[in-house]
């Protein structure tokens, strides 16, 4: 798994620091340590470079005895920039109870992948889930000689409101657009997932086209419909959609092929005005 920027860093440690006792990083080379939970001058966080991944299995060792409690240490390695280290999880189980072990690995993995696929800004998807997830629900539809419908969409001039309103206000129709599509896709068995700026990818698995262009219409409605109050003024946005209906057999079984195809679909709803679904 890997972290692009700091900010992801930031929040994965604070989530390991309330799971585990002390959170550790050091070198293997050196023995140096670059973050420590427990001593405030060991937040270098500002020195970690980016990108931080992690590979390889987790280790875990015990240390009972009959006074203190067991300990439990958890090794994984990683590497920060283009050096190794390795992140020490430490646990003082005061019941003694090994299954720890597992329930907290689990727990680590379980938000490692939630920090890794989630876009920061929206709280939808990320580019890395669309490349993750998209192959797994076409060869799942395919299985089951179902199509799978893709929605390919993006905020009208926005651009424009980056400029006359701020990349704060840009930033919040951002996140509240890209909420409004996940709640209307969730309901529907799909995904969506933030592309790049303000496109959006929509995945409705098993989903003919018809219903597919009924739900985009329907959602380019309830984007229309919306308002922004921004400092006393009323903002009104549109979006517009490219619809994709993949069939077994037709050729297209990559991200990519499939992405160019819903844009080209996009590329014309824009060139007719926008705030229009294209299929």
């Amino acid at each position: 798994m890997i972290f692009e920027t700091l900010n992801q860093v930031v929040a994965f440690l604070t989530i390991l620091e309330k799971l585990y006792s002390i959170v550790r990083i050091k070198s293997i080379a050196s023995e140096e340590v670059l973050y420590d939970s427990e001593n405030p001058d060991m937040h270098m966080l500002t020195e970690i470079e980016t990108p931080v991944s992690f590979a390889g299995h987790c280790n875990a060792a015990f240390a009972v005895n009959g006074i203190d409690p067991m300990v439990i240490t958890i090794t994984i390695p990683m590497s920060v920039g283009e050096d190794s280290y390795r992140l020490e999880l430490i646990h003082r189980d005061l019941r003694g109870r090994k299954n720890m072990v597992s329930t907290r690995q689990d727990d680590l993995i379980r938000h490692l992948r939630k920090l890794t696929i989630t876009d920061e800004l929206t709280n939808v998807y990320n580019r890395r889930y669309i490349y993750e997830q998209l192959p797994i629900d076409l060869a799942r539809s395919f299985q089951k000689d179902e199509p799978i419908s893709i929605i390919y969409a993006d905020i009208d001039c926005f651009k424009d409101i980056n400029d006359n309103y701020g990349h704060v206000t840009g930033d919040l129709v951002l996140k509240e657009i890209a909420e409004l599509f996940h709640r209307q896709v969730q309901q529907e068995g799909g995904w969506a997932a933030r592309y790049a700026g303000d496109e959006f990818l929509i995945c409705l698995p098993s989903a003919s086209h018809t219903l597919s262009v009924k739900i985009a219409n329907r959602i380019c409605k309830m984007v229309e419909a919306k308002e922004f109050n921004i400092n006393a003024n009323t903002l009104k946005i549109t979006s517009s959609f490219g619809v994709e209906t993949i069939y077994k057999g037709n050729g297209v079984d990559t991200v990519d092929e499939i992405v160019e195809l819903a844009d080209r679909k996009l590329y014309r709803a824009k060139r007719k005005g926008g705030n229009r679904v294209i299929d």
